[in-house]
């Protein structure tokens, strides 16, 4: 019986070469956000995105063995801020998570990245049995802010200090405190029938409405359902994940599906450096407040960037 054999990151040239290794003998499945039936046809090709929890989740039902490898050069978003070390790290626990909750028997990650080890620790750290292959393929590890995609979305991420003892709910709840409370954001919220509301003046007018669910108990997602900036498109919705990495205080913020209403040069100048502002702002503050949780514990410590 031959096996189900899930693989991601199969639309650059090493991914083409990588897919007619393994398809012998297989049923192959790949993953990807833009795929490309057309070019090979006898594998499975699912419509997936490696960075979306929820994707690799249906993408790994009724795999026996998942094979890692991502290029984070390809097809993320029309607009992508954020390093190719923190797509890794998120597309690398969607892996992880995904093949523990869907019994896949073991993970193979395709060595010859810069961030192996992390990659790997990663990978594992939900239970998943991991393996490396011995021939490694090196990536560019670079970001590409800007490239060609179906639709006018846009992707950030940013990786973030958790305070000491703090929750993750803590964290978002104050997220949008500090937001309301910061000199310079101009932005009022407020918070009610499970939605947060940000807005600069009347709250009857808001810039976003951001509807609260729980995808995972550590993974808080803000679903962007109205406002000013929302653009109503029912093929996708924007969505403000914030999830706390296992076994580290770390917790990655990530905006993705988000399609801007303003016109594309106004976002591109205004917006977008706004918002990276802001998310910049809110992640130097939590580190002040980690820094300051250690000091008030005992610990002697100096404070470095």
């Amino acid at each position: 019986m031959k096996p189900n054999i899930l693989l991601s990151g199969v639309t650059g040239s090493i991914g083409k070469t990588l897919i007619q290794s393994i398809k012998e003998g297989t049923n192959l499945y790949t993953m990807s956000k833009y795929p490309k039936e057309e070019e090979i046809q006898d594998i499975t090709w699912l419509k997936k995105d490696i960075f979306n929890y929820n994707h690799v989740v249906e993408a790994m039902q009724n795999i026996d063995i998942a094979i890692f490898y991502l290029d984070p050069t390809k097809h993320s978003a029309k607009l992508t801020h954020a390093s190719a070390r923190d797509l890794n790290l998120i597309a690398a626990d969607n892996f992880g998570r995904a093949a523990v909750k869907q019994g896949v028997s073991k993970i193979i990650y395709i060595s010859g990245g810069r961030f192996d080890l992390e990659t790997i620790e990663r990978l594992s750290v939900y239970g998943a049995t991991v393996e490396t292959t011995k021939t490694a393929v090196p990536r560019p590890h670079v970001s590409v802010e800007i490239q060609g995609s179906k639709y006018d979305d846009v992707r950030s991420a940013q990786s973030m200090q958790l305070p000491m003892n703090w929750t993750l709910k803590h964290l978002v709840n104050y997220y949008f405190d500090w937001l309301n409370s910061t000199n310079g954001t101009l932005l009022h919220t407020d918070y009610e029938d499970n939605n947060y509301i940000v807005y600069l003046k009347d709250k009857h007018k808001p810039l976003l409405i951001l509807n609260k669910s729980y995808t995972e108990d550590d993974i808080i997602t803000l679903h962007l359902v109205g406002g000013s900036l929302v653009k109503p498109n029912l093929k996708k919705q924007g969505k403000l994940e914030f999830r706390k990495l296992k076994d580290s205080q770390k917790v990655m913020v990530h905006l993705f599906d988000y399609i801007p209403k303003l016109t594309w040069p106004i976002f591109y100048l205004v917006q977008s450096p706004f918002q990276n502002l802001m998310m910049r702002g809110f992640e130097i503050d939590c580190r002040i407040k980690h820094y300051n949780g250690r000091i008030q514990s005992g610990e002697e410590i100096k404070y470095t960037k």
